[in-house]
């Protein structure tokens, strides 16, 4: 999913993932400090401030923020991850390098348990999930 960087609101998409399940993305970019300048995405670049990445499968959500500088990921934190159905295992959210932030868990359900991921990667100053 494809981050629109003209417009400055909560987009979401819909999808399906490796098994055929449905799943939701939503990215929001955060409120921004008042005393900061950075009060629109420009087209060039992401904006300097932070953003909300959230997924939704089938069971299962996750949100966490990613801070953005000059096109580069900064920072990925306030992980909330949950299962609806079964548990989560090894849940774990980390900045890999300076373009790209991912968090992973195990699905656990009574029969199967299931590799399940959410990353958000920068690139042509556009911000990617899946």
């Amino acid at each position: 999913m494809i981050y629109d960087l003209q417009n400055n609101q909560s987009q979401s998409f819909q999808g399906v993932d490796d098994q055929g399940n449905s799943e939701s993305i939503t990215i929001t970019p955060d409120a921004v400090n008042q005393n900061s300048n950075n009060y629109m995405i420009l087209a060039v670049s992401l904006a300097n401030r932070s953003y909300t990445i959230s997924k939704n499968g089938l069971g299962w959500s996750v949100s966490y923020h990613i801070s953005v500088n000059n096109n580069h990921i900064t920072s990925a934190y306030g992980l909330k991850a949950s299962a609806s159905l079964g548990s989560l295992r090894d849940s774990h959210l980390s900045r890999i390098s300076n373009r790209e932030a991912r968090w992973t868990a195990d699905h656990m359900l009574p029969v199967v348990s299931t590799n399940i991921s959410c990353t958000a990667i920068i690139s042509n100053s556009q911000l990617l999930v899946s």
